[in-house]
């Protein structure tokens, strides 16, 4: 990190992806983007419909603790969403 940056170790000096492998890198950004904006309407639908029948889950989400069963759940669809974004980035997607 530079004395003179303190924001450098936000550039590092070696290159990750090349020129070439920008499309793959924009693919899964939007692969990512895609996931996130999905997420957060489910969200806001599940959060409005329960607000409207008076239970406010925002607490109940915040401190909640899965079962066994709900944690594999959730591992499996990390894995969906994160193979998609690693197909992205190696071009593996059909884009």
């Amino acid at each position: 990190m530079s004395a003179s940056d303190p924001t450098s170790f936000n550039n590092p000096a070696s290159q990750i992806f090349g020129p070439e492998q920008i499309d793959n890198v924009a693919r899964a950004v939007l692969t990512l983007t895609r996931e996130v904006v999905v997420l957060n309407d489910r969200v806001m639908v599940l959060e409005e419909i329960l607000g409207q029948k008076g239970v406010d889950v925002r607490d109940a989400v915040d401190s909640y603790q899965p079962s066994e069963e709900f944690q594999e759940r959730a591992n499996a669809a990390m894995q969906t969403i994160t193979r998609h974004v690693l197909d992205a980035l190696q071009g593996a997607d059909g884009g």
